[in-house]
């Protein structure tokens, strides 16, 4: 429109706005132009960093064995996820043996990262595994480190110098600290720590950690903005989980404060509520924010799946992006609009009812319209349509009052064989 208009009433008629990239692509994604349009800070890309085989590794009650680790891993590769966290070689020489293996796949478009502790034998041995890089992890909470640990800021500060000394001497190009519990502690506390490794070694990352799913995003952003602006020199990284609901939402205020690595794991696997979802980054910030992840997100549903069977833990029907239940539609004012819109011959749009096809990301199934107590006529009509059926208004309103009480009775809703069931039974009488 070319001049604001104060009252919506002036408006001569319903003007026409054109839907274009970035927001839109025909048969690709219809998302809010706003994310774009609005944003008051952008960034190009993103490094996705997938903990599955480590802190997914740590959910509770799944179990990966040396196979399955390396299978998870495969899949993670055909993703091309620029990052693995292929474990933590001193627990087990299953996670050790499977990491051996990763790197002997020589991936094109991965590294494999391994995960320490602040010890020179964990040092040692993820650089025989042949790992690219290693992330070294302590805690930063002075509550743990003085009552659980009972050891003093100068025992950490020293101990933390002499292990990323002793990787950089051992030939490692990229090491990173990871302070866990990081947004539980002081920051008067964690920055003369960061301070001191900044000046006395050649760390290359920080992680910063919301190991206990705590903070939000307002938090997360000023965070990385402060040590960004304090530790030019480092990478900074964002590990974080989701017990307060604000997973995605971090990610996004870590990148507008200066983070470039995100740590996700597949199906959000992890402690307690888990880690941030890599399926759901991935798909925010390629569709929804245009920030490059590099990966090639047709080859999400399939790693999804492989991992959700290995972990025998089934991703929830409502679960953004490889849910089954993102996919489908009972609302009958919903599914008039798509009728009318797949009918009408003016006006051809794509995408009403997903925000991107699911095709992008690899799965095979379809928005598709289900029966039940909220159905109209048009829900009918569409089912009809995919069965190839012609039905008259009279048998279509019939059909739909038959659905709706269906409905009520089993508390559910109609399935296809039902449904044809009513249609020919309609057709009978």
């Amino acid at each position: 429109m070319s001049e604001e208009i104060k009252y919506f009433s002036q408006m001569p008629e319903v003007p026409d706005f054109d839907l274009a990239e970035p927001f839109y692509k025909e048969g690709v994604k219809w998302t809010t132009r706003h994310n774009f349009e609005l944003e008051k800070k952008h960034v190009d890309k993103v490094v996705i960093h997938d903990v599955t085989l480590r802190d997914g590794d740590q959910t509770p009650g799944s179990v990966f064995l040396e196979d399955e680790r390396l299978r998870i891993a495969d899949a993670l590769a055909e993703m091309k996820v620029p990052r693995i966290e292929a474990g933590m070689p001193n627990v087990s020489k299953a996670v050790e043996n499977s990491m051996r293996r990763m790197v002997a796949r020589k991936y094109p478009d991965t590294k494999v990262y391994s995960f320490i502790r602040a010890v020179e034998a964990d040092v040692d041995l993820s650089k025989d595994i042949g790992c690219d890089g290693i992330i070294i992890e302590y805690c930063v909470n002075p509550v743990i480190i003085k009552h659980a640990y009972k050891k003093t800021p100068q025992w950490v500060a020293e101990n933390l110098i002499k292990c990323i000394n002793h990787a950089k001497e051992v030939g490692f190009e990229d090491v990173a600290f990871m302070g866990w519990d990081w947004f539980r502690t002081p920051i008067e506390f964690t920055k003369p720590l960061i301070q001191e490794l900044y000046d006395k070694t050649e760390l290359d990352g920080l992680v910063i950690v919301d190991t206990y799913g705590c903070s939000t995003p307002d938090a997360v952003e000023e965070m990385f903005r402060l040590f960004k602006g304090w530790f030019p020199r480092l990478r900074l990284e964002f590990h974080g989980h989701t017990d307060n609901g604000c997973g995605c939402g971090n990610v996004l205020a870590a990148l507008w404060g200066g983070a470039e690595v995100i740590h996700t794991s597949l199906n959000g696997m992890g402690e307690r509520c888990g880690n941030i979802p890599t399926e759901e980054v991935a798909v925010l910030c390629e569709i929804h924010k245009g920030i490059k992840t590099g990966m090639d997100l047709t080859k999400i549903a399939p790693a999804c799946e492989v991992t959700s069977v290995i972990s025998k833990i089934p991703v929830p029907a409502g679960k953004p992006v490889t849910g089954t239940r993102a996919l489908c539609i009972e609302s009958g004012v919903s599914l008039d609009i798509e009728y009318k819109m797949m009918n009408n011959k003016d006006y051809k749009v794509t995408n009403i009812y997903d925000s991107f096809s699911p095709d992008i990301v690899g799965r095979q199934d379809k928005i598709h319209p289900v029966l039940g107590k909220n159905s109209g006529k048009s829900s009918i009509k569409l089912m009809a349509e995919q069965y190839g059926i012609e039905m008259t208004d009279e048998e279509v309103l019939k059909v739909m009052e038959m659905v709706k009480d269906e409905a009520y009775v089993t508390k559910s809703g109609v399935s296809d064989s039902m449904f044809l069931k009513f249609v020919n039974d309609v057709k009978e009488k």
